[in-house]
């Protein structure tokens, strides 16, 4: 739902499989619903290729067609410091204060987390807006606002994500605690509580905030 490669939107995780043969169509009653495009806990390829489509987008300039849907998110590696993109769901989006919040939808070890963790995320382009974030983890309490909230604002939107990503009803109080005790949530605000700049394009086309873009990798060596 939200938020990669080797990280969320964009990981080094394979997909995993399910066989089917004739043991498994001979016993339909024991066998576990498959969700959309094969995906369990780690994205498959065909999902990768979905939830990667604002990532060009972003790069060429045209974030601002994807309104608050989306966010890009520019982190640091832990270990070497290079600056790494990935896209996420914005899940709540405040139009006064220009938080928003997004989701680790692989987990903990999504490389994005474990970086900001380490590293403060750089710079955050929501729309056609971008900032220096100031960034925050929610409490479980908090999170399973976020998700009751989405759900709310968004039942349709929840419902296709839920089905693609096999992460069950997440309108149930028992699988949405179960969700969001493994999957980070993460608050990203303008660290300057001014009004965020308005990002421009470059002559590459790919995204900048005004002034020179420090190379952004696609593939991580954290």
């Amino acid at each position: 739902m939200f938020a990669r490669r080797k990280n969320q939107l964009g990981v080094r995780a394979g997909s995993e499989v399910m066989a089917l043969g004739s043991s498994a169509a001979s016993h339909p009653a024991d066998r576990a619903a498959k969700p959309l495009l094969g995906l369990r806990r780690k994205p498959g390829r065909l999902a990768l290729a979905a939830f990667r489509l604002p990532l060009p987008l972003y790069r060429r300039g045209w974030g601002g067609l994807l309104g608050h849907t989306f966010l890009l998110l520019v982190h640091a590696g832990r270990k070497t410091g290079t600056p790494h993109s990935a896209v996420a769901m914005v899940l709540r989006y405040d139009r006064q204060t220009h938080e928003a919040v997004i989701c680790a939808a692989w987990g903990q070890d999504t490389d994005w987390v474990r970086n900001i963790r380490v590293r403060p995320a750089l710079r955050v382009q929501i729309g056609r807006e971008s900032f220096t974030p100031q960034q925050r983890f929610l409490s479980k309490d908090e999170s399973l606002a976020v998700v009751a909230g989405f759900g709310r604002r968004h039942p349709w939107r929840l419902r296709l994500v839920t089905s693609i990503l096999g992460w069950g009803d997440l309108n149930s109080d028992a699988a949405a605690r179960e969700f969001v005790s493994v999957r980070p949530f993460v608050s990203l605000r303008p660290a300057d509580p001014s009004r965020p700049e308005k990002a421009v394009v470059n002559e590459d086309r790919a995204t900048s905030y005004g002034r020179p873009r420090a190379p952004v990798t696609g593939t991580e060596r954290t």
